[in-house]
């Protein structure tokens, strides 16, 4: 899989949202990284570099305002593709999250369980947070077991405006 990675090959660019700004990239298999960002654009960019050390970069701002539009809008039926990439344990916690209704929470023990792994509460905190899709693969709706927000890659206030946005959705006639 190292080998692979080595080789790939990555469109990426930025996109205004609701949420703030956003770099995405895709590779030719699908989307491998969302992030947002106020005012670093150059923070975010390092990310993605930091996450994908040995793939050839391409921007391409088309390419993510195209996407940003099919994430966005709601009336959007066309599916995405995600490149996902991390441990088996890291894809089991993502497929949970995947299973967290929009504009519900689950905190890292009911996931745990969810995954049956009860005991593994903060290992499971580590790979919500090893999350490069994030939005995506919905890490924003897992909160701490007294109800707090918790942390949030890019802040408590984006996560709270997010889940703010997927109530709001959901109460609309």
């Amino acid at each position: 899989m190292k080998a692979d990675l080595a080789k790939i090959e990555l469109e990426w660019g930025i996109s205004e949202t609701s949420f703030g700004n956003m770099l995405i990239a895709s590779s030719p298999n699908g989307i491998v990284h969302l992030s947002f960002f106020e005012t670093d654009e150059a923070a975010s960019f390092q990310q993605l570099t930091h996450d994908w050390p040995s793939a050839t970069l391409k921007r391409n701002d088309r390419l993510a305002t195209n996407l940003s539009r099919r994430i966005f809008q709601t009336e959007s039926t066309i599916p995405l593709n995600l490149d996902l990439h991390g441990t088996e344990f890291q894809l089991q916690v993502w497929k949970a999250l995947l299973e967290i209704p929009s504009g519900k929470t689950s905190t890292y023990s009911q996931l745990a369980e969810r995954i049956g792994k009860p005991s593994a509460a903060r290992a499971v905190g580590n790979a919500v947070g090893k999350n490069r899709i994030a939005y995506l693969i919905p890490c924003h709706r897992v909160i701490r077991g007294d109800g707090s927000l918790g942390g949030y890659r890019w802040g408590q206030s984006c996560k709270s405006k997010i889940l703010d946005s997927e109530k709001t959705v959901l109460t609309q006639p």
